[in-house]
C-alpha cells in the first residue's frame, strides 16, 4: 500500500489541481535516502528537477511520474510511495503536514508535499523512462485474460506471490492480490503453473474489477484536505476483512492468516482451493 489504484488517484488528483505547464521552482529533500539515481547529493536531484515544465502526469504500476519538459530534452521525476506515502497539494500559507520528507515548490507558490511516515518511499530523477521500467509486466487493462494466464502459468512459484512480481503485471500488491484472489477462489498457496487457464482468465478479470472499483472509491471519498485517502485499506475498497477473527464475506467461516514468501496473506480456506 499503495498500489495502482492509489497510486492513480493521486494522478487523478493532482492533474486536477492544473499542475501541466508549470514549474518547479524548487525541491526541498528531507530524507536524502529516498533519492534513488542519478543525483549523488539533495541539491544535485534539486538541479536536475527544477525550472522546467511538468508535462501531463503518468503512471506506470505503483510509480508515479512527472514529465519535466526542457526544449527537446526531457527528463521524468518519478515517485513510488513506498508502503505510506501520499501526496498533497498545499497553498503557500498552509503549515507542514507531519512526516513531510519532500516538498516540491512550483512556481506559482503553491507546494506538493511528500508525506511519508515509514520513510520507504523514493524518488528518481532519469532520461531514459523505458529502460528504467522495463522490467515491470504489462497493466492490467493492457493484457487480455488469455495472455495473463499464458504468462501466469509460466510461473511455478505459488499464485500470491507471482501476483506481487511485478513482472508478470503491474501494479497489484498485497492487499488487492488477496481480494483478487477471494474472488476468483484460487487459494494463495496453490501454484501458479497449476491454475487452470480458465481460472486464472477470471483471476484477471477480478483483479481489473477491484482495481477500477478501488479507484473510484478512493475518488469519492477523499481526506479533509481533498487529497486521496490512500493508506488505509480497512474500508469499501475490500470486502475481506484484514483483521484476526474476521469472516469471510461469502461463506462467513473465519478468514485464514499465513505468512507467505514474507508477506501476509488473509484468504478464505473454504472458499479457496
Amino acid at each position: 500500500m499503495p498500489e495502482l489504484p492509489e497510486v492513480e488517484a493521486i494522478r487523478r488528483y493532482l492533474m486536477a489541481e492544473n499542475i501541466v505547464g508549470r514549474r518547479f521552482a524548487r525541491i526541498e529533500i528531507g530524507w536524502p535516502k529516498s533519492i534513488v539515481r542519478p543525483a549523488a547529493d539533495a541539491e544535485a536531484f534539486s538541479e536536475l528537477a527544477t525550472g522546467r515544465r511538468i508535462g501531463s502526469l503518468g503512471r506506470r504500476g505503483k510509480y508515479l511520474i512527472f514529465p519535466l519538459i526542457e526544449n527537446d530534452e526531457d527528463r521524468f521525476l518519478v515517485m513510488h510511495m513506498g508502503m505510506t506515502g501520499s501526496l498533497h497539494m498545499r497553498h503557500e500559507s498552509a503549515p507542514a503536514l507531519p512526516h513531510v520528507r519532500t516538498v516540491l515548490w512550483m512556481d506559482d507558490r503553491r507546494r506538493i508535499e511528500f508525506n511519508d511516515p515509514r520513510k520507504w518511499g523514493r524518488l528518481w530523477c532519469i532520461g531514459n523512462l523505458d529502460e528504467a521500467m522495463s522490467r515491470l509486466g504489462p497493466e492490467p487493462v493492457d493484457i487480455s485474460d488469455d495472455g495473463f494466464a499464458a504468462r501466469a502459468q509460466r510461473r511455478r512459484t505459488r499464485i500470491k506471490p507471482a501476483l506481487l512480481d511485478q513482472s508478470l503485471i503491474a501494479g497489484v500488491g498485497n492487499i488487492y492480490a488477496d481480494e483478487a484472489l477471494h474472488r476468483a477462489r484460487i487459494s494463495p498457496l496453490r501454484r501458479a503453473n497449476r491454475v487452470s487457464r480458465e481460472r486464472l482468465s477470471s483471476l484477471h478479470r477480478a483483479i481489473a474489477d477491484i482495481l477500477d472499483h478501488a479507484v473510484e472509491f478512493i475518488a469519492s471519498h477523499p481526506s479533509e484536505d481533498g487529497s486521496p485517502y490512500v493508506v488505509n485499506a480497512h474500508d469499501g475498497r475490500m470486502l475481506i476483512s484484514r483483521r484476526s477473527g474476521s469472516e469471510c464475506p461469502r461463506c462467513r467461516i473465519t478468514i485464514s492468516r499465513r505468512r507467505i514468501n514474507g508477506r501476509t496473506a488473509y484468504y478464505c480456506h473454504s472458499c479457496q482451493h
